[in-house]
C-alpha cells in the first residue's frame, strides 16, 4: 500500500510541476510579444528609438531565461528565436523588411507555445 501511495504522490508532483512549467513558459512569452508589440506600435508611430529599446528589452528578457529555456526547450527553436531577435533588430537598423521579421518572431514565440500546450494528445 505504501508503494501505491508513493506512486501517486509522485504522480501528482510531476503533474503540478508540469503545469508549473506551462504557467511559466507562457508568462515568459507573453512578457516578450508585449514588448514585441509594443515595438511594432513604436516602429508604424515612426519612433525608431522606443521600437529599438522595447524590442532590447524583449530580448534581454529571452536572454534572462536562458538558464531555463535551455533545459525545457529544444536547442533548435532557441537558436530559431534567437535568431529572429537579431534578424529583426538588424531590420529595424537597416528600415528593411521590418514588417516580415516582426512577424516571423511572433510566430517562432508561438509555436514554442504551441509546443507545451497541454491536451488530450500529449497526456496519452
Amino acid at each position: 500500500m505504501k508503494r501505491e501511495i508513493i506512486a501517486l504522490g509522485l504522480l501528482i508532483l510531476i503533474a503540478a510541476l508540469l503545469l508549473a512549467h506551462i504557467h511559466a513558459l507562457d508568462a515568459l512569452v507573453d512578457a516578450i510579444e508585449s514588448h514585441i508589440c509594443l515595438s511594432s506600435e513604436a516602429w508604424n508611430r515612426s519612433d525608431r528609438e522606443l521600437a529599438v529599446s522595447e524590442l532590447e528589452t524583449a530580448m534581454k528578457l529571452w536572454q534572462a531565461a536562458e538558464g531555463y529555456t535551455h533545459i525545457v526547450i529544444r536547442h533548435s527553436e532557441i537558436d530559431t528565436v534567437s535568431d529572429a531577435f537579431f534578424e529583426l533588430l538588424a531590420a529595424l537598423r537597416r528600415d528593411e523588411s521590418v514588417r516580415e521579421s516582426y512577424l516571423r518572431l511572433l510566430y517562432h514565440l508561438d509555436c514554442i507555445e504551441r509546443m507545451d500546450e497541454l491536451h488530450l494528445g500529449s497526456i496519452l
